[in-house]
């Protein structure tokens, strides 16, 4: 958790949007798949080039045909409702930052309240879904030692 706290914003960025990312494959319905791995994309995309902004990214949680947000809520399954909320906090933490990101003055409700302590309900969900701590030490440590952002989307597609 400390390791977390002392990256910069897109290390912070980066490490939830590959570990949410893992957590796709837990899902059962195809569709839904599509649909999370769709968002982490556009996270990733905003993340290595700067596009989409803030409100495509918040889109993305509260849009009310495929929200992500929709799907969590709308799923009895305890623990695909887990994987969505590992997808929802890393969706709404890029979305926190593109807006930072455009200086934007005044955020959505939901994204106001988004800070680094989300970490804490993320692991906590990600742990759930995963109990191995070895990618979350690995990606953490890459990470560490990586200056190089452009590096990070090729290493993070060869280890998931």
């Amino acid at each position: 958790m400390n390791d977390f706290i002392s990256l910069s914003d897109d290390k912070k960025t980066a490490f939830l949007l590959e570990l949410s990312m893992k957590t796709v494959s837990l899902l059962h319905k195809s569709e839904h798949k599509t649909i999370a791995e769709k968002a982490i994309e556009y996270c990733r995309e905003w993340l290595y080039n700067g596009s989409p902004d803030g409100d495509f990214l918040y889109d993305l949680l509260v849009n009310e045909q495929d929200g992500i947000t929709i799907f969590a809520e709308n799923t009895e399954d305890v623990s695909e409702q887990t994987v969505w909320n590992c997808i929802i906090d890393a969706v709404a933490f890029t979305s926190r930052k593109a807006y930072e990101s455009e200086k934007v003055k005044c955020y959505p409700e939901p994204i106001e309240l988004v800070s680094d302590d989300l970490i804490h309900h993320f692991m906590e969900c990600y742990h759930c879904c995963f109990s191995d701590d070895k990618y979350i030490k690995n990606i953490t440590e890459y990470l560490n030692s990586s200056t190089n952002k452009s590096e990070w989307k090729n290493y993070f597609e060869k280890i998931i």
